[in-house]
């Protein structure tokens, strides 16, 4: 594949990120104006306005700014960091404070579950008309000098978990094995009608298109597989199995981020999601789509974690609140908030030197 331009590069990071920051926004003002919250502002983007129009109806400020790395929605009574329900703010009608604590948490809750939705809706778009692949997960042929090879895997083998995660295809084994480069797997198999349990490591390879590490298994899959174009209910249904299995799958790679197992270096930045996301557009539409799915579906996970300046830690905040009937103190709010956002702009700092590491090194 030729190396993408910086306008395919941008193009596509553009294309990938704003329907993804959109619908995760869209998400929390939907339920801010039902709860009869005023939304002032709807932003796309961060930094200095590029283009804006005012709704005469909402007096929402509609507008699309210069850094377009994300986006929020401003609500009346918003001026404290930490969103805190103050004696003032809830005071003022309209006001996000003023609101219920349930309207609160379903605010907040909507942006990750906008996300969730949008990924799984467009995992369904795909199945439905391009279709959906099945291929066993059973071993066809084993490459020599391979991770396969030297942990004792067979032709013929039917792979049925690993780690004990259920593998119900190939593509659910090919995934569990590519984020493991290096690290030892639990592989339980099928074999003449037995099952047995092997320990297999992954090689690490160097992918130059994404330019990170991932785990190489050395097999070939026992068959072409079959697509299939499945009916809505079936797609929606196989959809929202896909889009809980990969959350499962980011939450152990998060997992094994906190605790060393994963470095930071192999995970992607701003500037390593721009490449990937040009990649996927110069393959075409359905892998575009499914890896916007992807994008969407992490963002709203991400998005739930626990920490301050995030959804989830706000979240964290209200459930405080619901268990011992007062909010927490605003000053400490406020605290923590800053802490979070610290956390978030130094993982995001390190995250873009590897990217950048990665380009020239």
């Amino acid at each position: 594949m030729p190396d993408l331009s910086a306008a395919q590069l941008i193009i596509g990071f553009l294309l990938l990120l704003t329907p993804v920051v959109f619908f995760h926004e869209l998400g929390h003002y939907w339920v801010a104006r039902r709860a009869g919250v005023t939304v002032e502002v709807f932003s796309i983007g961060f930094g200095p306005e590029i283009y804006g129009w005012t709704s005469p109806k909402s007096g929402t400020r509609w507008r699309v700014a210069a850094i377009p790395l994300g986006g929020y929605v401003r609500m009346r009574g918003d001026e404290s960091e930490a969103g805190g329900a103050s004696e003032e703010a809830t005071s003022v009608p309209g006001s996000f404070a003023g609101a219920g604590l349930r309207w609160r948490i379903g605010i907040v809750a909507a942006g990750p579950i906008a996300n969730f939705i949008l990924g799984i809706v467009l995992f369904a778009l795909v199945y439905m008309t391009a279709g959906k692949i099945y291929l066993p997960a059973q071993i066809g042929e084993v490459m020599p000098d391979t991770a396969a090879a030297e942990a004792g895997l067979q032709a013929g083998d039917l792979v049925t978990e690993i780690d004990g995660i259920s593998v119900r295809d190939f593509n659910d084994l090919r995934g569990l094995v590519v984020e493991s480069p290096g690290r030892p797997l639990a592989f339980t198999i099928q074999r003449d009608d037995r099952e047995l349990s092997l320990t297999v490591t992954p090689m690490p390879r160097y992918n130059e298109s994404m330019q990170i590490y991932m785990g190489v298994l050395g097999v070939k899959s026992a068959g072409a597989g079959s697509r299939e174009r499945l009916l809505p209910g079936s797609a929606l249904v196989a959809a929202t199995s896909d889009a809980f299995r990969m959350s499962v799958m980011i939450l152990r790679g998060l997992a094994r981020l906190g605790t060393g197992q994963m470095q930071a270096g192999e995970v992607q930045g701003p500037v390593g999601i721009a490449k990937i996301s040009g990649s996927a557009l110069q393959q075409g539409i359905i892998p575009f789509i499914l890896l916007t799915a992807v994008i969407s579906i992490n963002l709203g996970l991400i998005n739930l974690l626990p920490i301050p300046a995030l959804d989830g830690g706000h979240l964290v905040f209200f459930f405080y609140e619901a268990l011992f009937g007062k909010p927490l103190p605003l000053e400490l709010q406020n605290v923590l908030l800053r802490g979070g956002i610290a956390i978030l702009m130094g993982l995001m700092a390190v995250l873009v030197v590897f990217d950048v590491a990665r380009l020239i090194g």
